[in-house]
């Protein structure tokens, strides 16, 4: 009996996923299935929806190994606490993409046709959905697939797919889902801005100018950027150059009524990964 249990035990440590995610504290586990999948369904972008049918305008299908939980929280949980929390530690991965709220789209899309569980079916401004890679040394690729939502009844319920695949997962985001991304978080380098020879190219800036001016009106307010610019050798020359790069990107976003905050910073920060082009950072203040 006791080496049946030891045998039992040493199966389930090798089925276990190399990346672990904790789970969200006083979380009751609602279900559990663990299953091999050929055709695993991927979202990797917002939805479109086509005659009456909507989908994912990337998707990518894999064949592995699936180990689905479900978990309900009790009522007076904050959503912003349970989603910060997993987001988190999802952030230490590959995150391929990720959404929350509205930007999400249908919540019924993801209850019923990505996750198949119509108790996920919640408020479209009240969820948020992750997807993060893990790629292993032994040719095995981990998929962290996170959905969670909160329903009508302020019950918030957390779906978490974690896929073992041998499938090689190949993925491109556009550039406006970088910078959505990108702004998932408190502070750092924003993607997407073009400035050959110093001047704004607002035709290839488009999809982080896109992005900046469909924020609400209330992260706009909070939210600070700074242009740096780096190839002069004179300092003062580098400050001129991101104040006038500020200026232009100010007027781009500029929708009449929520201007934001765009200051110069010429190369007082470090350049990202040594890049001498001119750069954008970003922080929310307060802080998330």
């Amino acid at each position: 009996m006791v080496w049946r249990i030891l045998l039992a035990g040493c199966l389930i440590f090798a089925l276990a996923p190399a990346q672990a995610v904790e789970t969200f504290p006083r979380s009751q586990l609602q279900n559990e299935q663990k299953e091999s999948m050929v055709d695993y369904r991927v979202v990797l972008s917002g939805l479109k929806r086509t005659q009456a049918v909507t989908y994912g305008e990337q998707e990518r299908r894999v064949s592995g190994d699936l180990w689905r939980r479900v978990w309900s929280l009790p009522e007076h949980v904050p959503l912003a606490e349970v989603t910060d929390f997993y987001r988190a530690q999802l952030a230490r991965l590959e995150v391929l993409y990720q959404c929350r709220a509205l930007d999400c789209g249908s919540s019924n899309f993801w209850a019923n046709e990505i996750f198949a569980n119509y108790r996920l079916v919640g408020r479209e401004q009240n969820q948020f959905y992750s997807v993060a890679l893990d790629k292993g040394n032994d040719g095995i690729n981990t998929l962290y697939v996170l959905y969670i939502v909160q329903r009508g009844t302020r019950q918030i319920m957390v779906n978490l797919d974690i896929v073992s695949t041998r499938d090689a997962i190949e993925f491109e985001a556009s550039m406006e889902d970088r910078v959505k991304l990108a702004l998932e978080g408190s502070s750092g380098w924003l993607p997407g801005l073009v400035a050959p020879a110093n001047t704004l190219d607002e035709k290839q800036s488009e999809p982080l100018l896109t992005v900046l001016k469909g924020l609400t009106p209330g992260l706009k307010q909070r939210l600070f950027l700074v242009v740096q610019c780096y190839d002069a050798a004179r300092m003062q020359d580098n400050i001129e150059c991101s104040e006038k790069l500020a200026q232009q990107l100010r007027q781009a976003t500029d929708d009449g009524s929520h201007p934001l905050d765009v200051r110069g910073h010429g190369a007082l920060t470090p350049a990202a990964d040594g890049e001498i082009k001119p750069a954008l950072r970003f922080v929310f203040w307060p802080g998330r």
